[in-house]
């Protein structure tokens, strides 16, 4: 015998959790004839095609991911409130953060980039935050030869220095250069954030 779902728990599990998102998600499951106006249960053998319309027609764009101009690919999106799951960052501030870096990297033609500074942890999460750049990530705690240090910026199209994380002052002083972009914030997110704008406004002066 077919089970039936509450359609309002099934739009919650797809990440449509408060009053707003979840109108969206009916009416276009009403538009696409899923459901019909007044019901609160669907058969559960309609769930793909539910999945489906939504997937096309009812996108969650968070206000910090288009704060941070991220979802421009997404086609009439219905702003996400809290609880509800964002298409774009999927909830996670780090995850926003490394789009909006990667996203200001690739406009600026930036692939190889060096990020100097940052506790173990940090430096453990970074290559798989951002996995669409050739990343190294070097201990801002040693100090290296300079010329060691100048061969690898030579190498690069950004140096990265996360100036408020463990980076000694000798190590970022042999990393400065015309390459380099310091950030001063806390926290992943954070400075993703603001070296993404500082590469934006680094590739909007250089493009007069």
């Amino acid at each position: 015998m077919a089970r039936d779902l509450p359609i309002a728990k099934l739009l919650a599990e797809l990440g449509y959790r408060t009053d707003a998102a979840q109108a969206a998600a009916r009416a276009a499951l009403e538009h696409d004839g899923v459901t019909r106006p007044g019901k609160e249960r669907i058969a559960e053998w309609k769930r793909p095609d539910a999945e489906a319309v939504l997937a096309a027609r009812v996108a969650l764009l968070c206000p910090a991911c288009r704060e941070a101009g991220l979802g421009t690919d997404v086609p009439d999106p219905v702003e996400a409130g809290t609880g509800d799951r964002c298409w774009v960052c999927e909830g996670s501030a780090n995850r926003r953060g490394a789009l909006a870096f990667e996203r200001a990297c690739a406009r600026a033609g930036f692939r190889r980039v060096i990020v100097v500074g940052g506790s173990p942890d940090i430096r453990r999460e970074l290559p798989g935050l951002l996995p669409g750049l050739d990343l190294r990530v070097v201990d801002g705690t040693v100090a290296r030869p300079g010329r060691d240090v100048q061969r690898e910026a030579d190498g690069a199209d950004l140096v990265l220095l996360l100036g408020s994380t463990e980076l000694n002052h000798t190590v970022s002083a042999t990393w400065a250069g015309p390459k380099t972009v310091a950030t001063q914030s806390r926290g992943i997110s954070a400075f993703l954030l603001e070296a993404a704008a500082k590469v934006g406004d680094r590739a909007g002066r250089a493009g007069r």
